[in-house]
């Protein structure tokens, strides 16, 4: 009885764990990447909670479950190195344009002038986000320059506000 009993218990947590290899072959594609990296490690901490299964079906099962997890987790680390890289793509290019607003000469036509900065404007904007830590310090320097320039158009005040205005809701 205890023998038949102790298949049957077997046979039952067997069948929970193919449940949530099912579970995790399910998500092993998503993109999501916080909410499934969640639901996958509570699935993990159920599979530590099941009880034994036949010793048969034991490792096929372990390398099934843990194959959907590792190709969940390989896909989630390779797109945020990249992500990483294209940050710091980003950060270069961001100083390209600080550099282009800081060796600016705005000429004798203002219009022109005003019509060059906002187009080192539209660049800025179209680049993407930069490494989080660099993210201050490289906005602080962008505007700096870019009112140094502008200061430099000699624009009245009223214009200045006009321009601003304009320009806003040219980015709208």
């Amino acid at each position: 009885t205890y023998y038949a009993d102790n298949k049957e218990i077997q046979q039952s947590n067997l069948q929970k764990k193919i449940d949530l290899c099912v579970q995790a072959e399910s998500l092993q594609e998503s993109t999501e990447w916080k909410s499934t990296s969640d639901t996958l490690i509570n699935l993990q901490k159920e599979w530590k909670t099941i009880g034994p299964v036949p010793r048969k079906q034991s490792e096929k099962s372990w390398k099934r479950f843990r194959k959907a997890c590792d190709h969940f987790f390989n896909r989630k680390a390779e797109y945020f190195a990249n992500l990483d890289t294209s940050y710091e793509d980003n950060l270069k290019a961001k100083i390209s344009v600080i550099e282009e607003l800081e060796a600016f000469e705005p000429g004798q036509d203002i219009q022109t002038a005003f019509d060059r900065l906002k187009e080192l404007q539209r660049k800025w904007t179209e680049i993407g986000y930069v490494p989080f830590n660099k993210k201050d310090e490289i906005t602080n320097r962008y505007r700096n320059a870019l009112n140094k320039e502008f200061d430099k158009l000699k624009i009245g005040d009223d214009d200045k506000t006009i321009l601003k205005y304009k320009n806003k809701l040219d980015n709208l």
